[in-house]
């Protein structure tokens, strides 16, 4: 009963077929696990790039079983090197990223506006904000980049892969009924 219970939610995100969805879904929670990690060190004062560095490599072991199993059914370690080199390509990009909204003036745009004067009276470190907002910025654009390399370059499928795990489901459909 207890194991039915853990493995419900497993089940009913493989009903999706969409694994562009399923990476979506898990990674809204892995994103909010490195994100809230993020925020956490620049908080404790680490420079952003550290910062973004220890939340990757962090989040990077989390997402590594999460995103393999949930999204491309896979459970094997082999790939965890092929995983990290995603992430660390990512990671360069996200820090690039970061630096040219740090250079320009976007930030300061944005902690600009009347609705947000609140923010200067909070007891944070305001020059942080910017890395939060930059962060918060480059959120989806480099999920997306990071769903492509998963599907290119980790995580292949092959055809009989595909007809194994077309197998499975029937055989958890026949086992719910």
């Amino acid at each position: 009963m207890i194991k039915r219970l853990i493995l419900f939610p497993i089940h009913l995100l493989w009903k999706i077929k969409n694994k562009f969805l399923r990476f979506l879904f898990v990674g809204g929670i892995n994103t909010v696990f490195g994100y809230l990690l993020f925020l956490f060190l620049i908080w404790l004062g680490l420079h952003y790039t550290l910062a973004l560095l220890l939340s990757q490599i962090i989040g990077v072991l989390f997402n590594y079983k999460t995103t393999g199993y949930l999204v491309f059914q896979n459970k094997s370690n082999n790939l965890l090197i092929k995983f990290f080199l995603v992430y660390a390509f990512v990671y360069l990009v996200n820090v690039v990223e970061l630096y040219f909204l740090k250079q320009s003036s976007f930030y300061e745009l944005i902690l600009s506006k009347d609705y947000l004067r609140f923010i200067h009276n909070l007891p944070i470190d305001t020059t942080k904000l910017g890395d939060a907002i930059g962060q918060a910025i480059v959120i989806l654009p480099n999920a997306i980049l990071t769903f492509f390399l998963n599907k290119i370059f980790v995580f292949k499928e092959n055809k009989m892969q595909e007809e194994v795990l077309d197998a499975i489901d029937i055989l958890i459909e026949e086992n719910e009924e």
